[in-house]
């Protein structure tokens, strides 16, 4: 049932027929008529925008009373105002009236009577006693709070100012309660204003009553980025607790509910929230808790609260010793020694700390705490029993400990080798420093990897004159420059060339095109500096290094240009492609094709002087030129590669050269050569020189083997070879022609001839 206030409307609901209900009539009285149809629905739709703030429908759906629904009505829109939860043992609505809602019970009992008297409902006197059937009550409505006795004009202006809030007429509110005054009817503004999440408003409302922490609370709250929870920090203000835990539950900002449970007292229902969904701050929970059960007396609950916030080391601790409970304490920790190391040290602090060295030192072994063991022993003198522990347990802490107390005694090596095993390098580099010992001090301070102690071992070595371990710690450091300058100053080749190779990563340095060289470890060199060195180099007698130096920064032309006029450089592979220009992905210019195309040639022409026949051939391949590649190959003599090259470079000259070589090897005595000798031939259409070779081939087999057969099919392969190209064509083809036909004949009646001779032996005088 609903109470419209505002303007003259109506809420109908339609009491549709079902099944087996042909009359649609009343079934109220019908004791056989099912549930369903006493239950009516009331379809609600809201704006897209209602999720920013306004009024929860859904705030007391879980009630098991009855509840009623307020609303706002005006000719064209119905809003939500406020939910009123009537108490136990009424069950109905009679009617409302600003403040108050009237409610009856129809069979009044003792229990309703108890629920009367603790809900607050005054009864209204309609002609009954006090046991009367039929007692009407009023309740006052959340909105109207603390002002039952106001006068109708502080109502009306309430009325007036929620409905404006409920219509998101702003601006309208304001006005209705300008003139308004008095705290309790501001409070009462407030309070609604937070039920609908009209923050703005509050503020206005908590301004004008005066509440000066409300206010704060408010601007404190705008730094929260959900709505729910800034209007939760001021409904805490207002009194309006349960509102606040909806609000924050309803937002998920359990860590703030938390804090709202704390500052309430309830302790478990916090606890069970930090467990849940604020596990962050589960310890800090605990803690306060604890804080708390200590102020009431609880010890017991106060040791449990910090030792489930892992504050039992200092806080427990603290408890006993106010109480003046020491057995209590030493009862305590004993109990708890194999579970918390941090309180086992606390206690053997205190031990230590009265003068019982033994049980200090008991409770120390059980924390495991190795620094404050060898604290003692070395304090004690104990120093064997102080480096067995530092050993044994590999605790940086005890073994820095123990260099230093070695060190204060002037016991040098030892400290430094404990200062070693504390990884304290710095210290131990001190030391060796400070009493000259020289040969530690650069193990020290190479095995160390700190560039400060590097750099500090490098001055001293330099200022007592010893360049050479002061150039290896520069360079180790990674000043780079100042190691080699003093190598430059020092003469010292050997540790250069081992610094540069460090720096270019044995060999793996691309030169760059802004001047530099990347290493392979992803730094970046100074072309110029690598430069210096190369001309260091070569003015030293070391040219190999120079060339080498030259092409990993970049200056491919000085490199070739050294290597050219100097004999003793060696080419390899790696340092003949790093002169190489590399061809561009993206394409390049007709003029950086040329430069490229020379610089590879003579790169490849080095390499043939220098007897690097096949590099030679790789080079001038790349360059493109097929011909010089193979001619360089020729030289190499590998029979295997020339054949290959050739077939693989597909070029005229090139089949014409590799057949040429081939012709120079012992063919006659292998067939697969003189084969691939004729195909090459062939594949260059050369004929000329095709028709030459099988004249060649005639020749051998019958001057020196006097094999007239192949001889003959020698022939016959030239003439069949020169048919083919079209010998008619000239003067010279003819005559060349019809000479190897009149030979061929020749050989062919002579061989036709022995051939008869050997069937018919003396028929010779008749042939002849």
């Amino acid at each position: 049932r609903f109470g419209a206030v505002g303007a003259d409307c109506a809420l109908c609901l339609w009491d549709l027929p079902v099944d087996g209900d042909d009359d649609g009539g009343d079934d109220d009285d019908d004791d056989d008529a099912g549930e369903d149809k006493k239950l009516k629905t009331l379809e609600d739709h809201r704006d897209d925008d209602d999720d920013e703030g306004g009024f929860d429908l859904s705030r007391d759906a879980d009630n098991p009373g009855v509840v009623v629904y307020t609303l706002f009505a005006t000719s064209t829109a119905i809003a939500p105002q406020e939910t009123h939860p009537l108490p136990p043992g009424y069950e109905a609505l009679l009617g409302l009236r600003a403040p108050s809602l009237y409610v009856c019970k129809k069979n009044r009992d003792e229990n309703v009577a108890e629920a009367s008297s603790s809900s607050s409902p005054s009864p209204s006197r309609s002609g009954g006693g006090a046991k009367t059937d039929g007692v009407c009550f009023s309740i006052t409505m959340r909105d109207f709070a603390g002002v039952e006795s106001a006068s109708s004009e502080t109502i009306d202006a309430l009325i007036a100012f929620a409905m404006k809030l409920a219509m998101k007429d702003h601006d309208g509110a304001y006005k209705a309660v300008k003139t308004m005054t008095g705290a309790a009817a501001w409070r009462a503004a407030a309070r609604g204003c937070i039920r609908n999440k009209r923050l703005e408003a509050a503020e206005f409302c908590l301004g004008n009553m005066g509440h000066l922490r409300g206010a704060r609370a408010a601007r404190d709250a705008r730094k929260e980025p959900e709505l729910d929870a800034r209007v939760a920090a001021v409904a805490v203000h207002l009194g309006l607790v349960e509102e606040a835990e909806r609000l924050y539950e309803r937002c998920g900002r359990h860590d703030l509910l938390n804090e709202l449970l704390q500052a309430s007292g309830r302790w478990d229902e916090a606890l069970r929230v930090a467990s849940a969904r604020d596990r962050i701050h589960l310890k800090t929970t605990h803690y306060n808790r604890a804080k708390h059960l200590e102020t009431t007396g609880d010890a017991r609950g106060a040791i449990e609260g910090y030792e489930r916030a892992g504050r039992a080391a200092d806080e427990v601790m603290r408890l006993f010793f106010q109480r003046g409970d020491v057995d209590g304490a030493e009862a305590y920790v004993t109990s708890r020694s194999g579970h918390d190391a941090k309180l086992t040290r606390w206690w053997g602090k205190y031990c230590e700390s009265v003068g019982e060295t033994e049980r200090a030192m008991v409770a120390y072994e059980h924390a495991k705490d190795y620094l404050s063991l060898t604290r003692m022993y070395a304090a004690a003198g104990e120093w064997d029993a102080a480096e067995k522990i530092v050993k044994d347990a590999d605790d940086a802490a005890a073994a820095f400990h123990l260099a230093r107390s070695f060190e204060a005694r002037d016991a040098t090596s030892e400290a430094l080798e404990f200062f070693e095993l504390s990884g304290r390098y710095g210290h131990a580099a001190r030391l060796a420093r400070l009493r000259g010992m020289d040969g530690e001090l650069f193990a020290l301070a190479l095995k160390s990897r700190q560039r400060r102690t590097m750099l500090d071992a490098a001055a001293y070595f330099l200022e007592s004159g010893d360049v050479s371990k002061a150039a290896t710690l520069f360079h180790a450091a990674g000043s780079r420059e100042r190691a080699i300058e003093l190598c430059f100053a020092s003469g010292l080749h050997d540790q250069l060339a081992g610094f540069i190779d460090d720096v270019l990563a044995a060999g793996k340095t691309s030169p760059g095109e802004d001047g530099t060289s990347t290493d392979a470890g992803g730094g970046v060199v100074d072309a110029a500096l690598l430069a210096r060195c190369a001309e260091y180099f070569a003015a030293n007698g070391r040219a190999s290094e120079a060339f080498s130096l030259l092409a990993k920064s970049g200056r491919l032309d000085d490199a070739i240009a050294l290597a050219e006029s100097t004999p003793s450089v060696t080419i390899t592979d790696e340092l003949a492609d790093l002169v190489t220009p590399q061809k561009k992905v993206d394409g390049e210019s007709a003029l950086e094709e040329e430069r490229r195309k020379a610089i590879t040639c003579r790169v490849a022409k080095l390499c043939k002087s220098r007897g690097a026949y096949h590099l030679a051939c790789k080079k001038y391949a790349q360059a493109g030129e097929k011909v010089k590649a193979v001619k360089a190959l020729l030289l190499s003599g590998d029979r295997e590669k020339i054949v290959f090259f050739a077939g693989v470079s597909r070029a005229r000259e090139v089949y014409i050269l590799a057949a040429n070589y081939l012709r120079t090897l012992p063919w006659q005595d292998d067939a697969d050569l003189a084969k691939q000798i004729a195909t090459f031939y062939q594949k260059a259409k050369a004929i000329d020189h095709l028709v030459a070779f099988y004249e060649s081939v005639a020749r051998a087999e019958i001057d020196e083997f006097r094999d007239y057969d192949k001889g003959l099919a020698a022939l016959e392969n030239a003439i069949a070879a020169l048919e083919k190209a079209g010998g008619g064509g000239d003067a010279a083809a003819n005559a060349k022609l019809a000479s190897l036909r009149q030979r061929a004949a020749l050989v062919g009646r002579f061989v036709e001839t022995r051939a008869r001779l050997k069937i018919a032996p003396d028929a010779q005088a008749s042939l002849a």
